[in-house]
């Protein structure tokens, strides 16, 4: 069974929004519409605002922040999940950073009740991707740089994990799932 058939029985229907094609994500907050096009395999795309983490954790903002969606895509027999943050402005500020490392957890959680739930062991393990996805870049002068708007933002590395940075609302899968 694929892992997407699995998040469908343990998920409720508001977490959980499925496409085929093309696959819209909402973010009511910076309210923002990014399109996911050109998907050609089912892709299930999970609204972490529908979680909480455990009570038992002290409610540090920085230790209870998570992203906007985690992407789960089986492509070519590799599973690939992409949290993805959205933003309005892409900048440099180190919170969308810390949204997509601290949303890690959820990644596993859903893992292990899949797998306690189908009783067997998922290999391979999801291939972790990160994303920043925003509208448009700072309209601040970035004193480092020459150039007020970058053609390209680099790939980045951010306390152990690789973020892909994009300024635009239309995004391929293809993009989201190559390195």
């Amino acid at each position: 069974m694929s892992l997407n058939l699995m998040l469908e029985k343990v998920l409720k229907e508001d977490a959980l929004k499925k496409g085929n094609g093309d696959l819209s994500l909402r973010e009511s907050k910076a309210k923002m519409t990014v399109r996911v096009v050109d998907a050609l395999v089912p892709v299930a795309a999970i609204r972490l605002n529908k979680f909480s983490h455990f009570s038992a954790l002290k409610s540090d903002n920085s230790r209870t922040t998570k992203c906007d969606y985690l992407l789960i895509v089986e492509l070519d027999g590799t599973i690939h999940a992409i949290f993805i943050e959205m933003k309005k402005t892409f900048s440099q500020e180190i919170e969308p950073r810390e949204q997509l490392r601290r949303s890690r957890p959820f990644l596993a959680y859903l893992l292990s009740v899949c797998e306690i739930e189908n009783e067997l062991i998922l290999e391979p393990k999801p291939i972790e991707k990160y994303v920043i996805i925003a509208e448009k870049f700072s309209e601040r002068f970035d004193k480092q740089r020459v150039n007020v708007k970058p053609k390209n933002i680099p790939t980045e590395q951010y306390k152990g994990i690789k973020i892909k940075n994009i300024v635009k609302t239309t995004v391929s899968l293809a993009e989201l799932t190559n390195s």
